[in-house]
């Protein structure tokens, strides 16, 4: 237990030390913000994200293996989610290089440790992509629907993280993903500052439910199933 809190402490400071790098990556895209706040922002989200995912990892001899990709995973989900929320997009120039960045990290996990989860943990992180990505895309193409083809190779991405770790992860991670972004919206309309056409960024959302789930899936999963 203690080495998983100075783990997460560890990572946490990683993310704060790439904080200021990963603000100046998204601001130079035309319509993100800048400045001292939002480098403070976008520094306590990768602070934050950082330690959430060793927290998660470390202490399970399965999964501490995995830190290195789920980082970069990590990462590109801070910068896609300050983005997403300024401009509502989500570039493939981040999205994409992040898939095969992912998977060779989780190459050499799957056969590490005692408790490797060996290839069967590859064959799920490609069958997760697949299945999110099509979950999204059926989605995305339904009349009527806000979600963009960013939104898909997203999902891909989640799915092929969170489907290494377990099917319950990945489930978790797009149903709370879904419960995050229609929280989101509900605030918003009540608020009154969206409407029923207001497109609104569901990017932070996905990937505020991967987050979650890294964390705590598989234990709210058992919880659902055993009550």
């Amino acid at each position: 237990m203690l080495a998983t809190g100075l783990a997460a402490l560890g990572c946490a400071g990683a993310g704060a030390a790439a904080g200021p790098a990963l603000a100046a990556t998204a601001g130079r895209l035309p319509g993100v913000t800048t400045g001292p706040r939002r480098t403070v922002l976008v520094t306590c989200l990768a602070a934050g994200a950082f330690g959430v995912v060793a927290l998660g990892l470390v202490g399970d001899p399965a999964r501490r293996y995995a830190l290195p990709a789920f980082l970069v995973l990590a990462a590109a989900g801070v910068l896609l989610t300050v983005i997403d929320a300024d401009i509502r997009r989500l570039p493939d120039t981040i999205t994409l290089p992040a898939y095969p960045a992912v998977a060779v990290l989780l190459a050499p996990a799957s056969l590490l440790g005692t408790a490797a989860v060996g290839w069967p943990g590859l064959l799920r992180a490609v069958l997760g992509a697949v299945a999110a990505a099509a979950v999204y895309l059926v989605l995305c193409l339904a009349p009527g629907s806000q979600l963009g083809f960013g939104d898909v190779k997203l999902a891909g991405l989640l799915g092929l993280a969170l489907g290494w770790l377990s099917w319950a992860t990945l489930a978790v991670g797009v149903v709370l993903g879904f419960a995050y972004g229609a929280g989101y919206a509900l605030v918003l309309l009540l608020s009154r500052r969206a409407g029923l056409r207001t497109r609104i960024p569901f990017g932070p959302a996905m990937l505020a439910g991967a987050l979650t789930a890294v964390l705590v899936g598989d234990r709210l999963a058992a919880g659902y199933l055993a009550f």
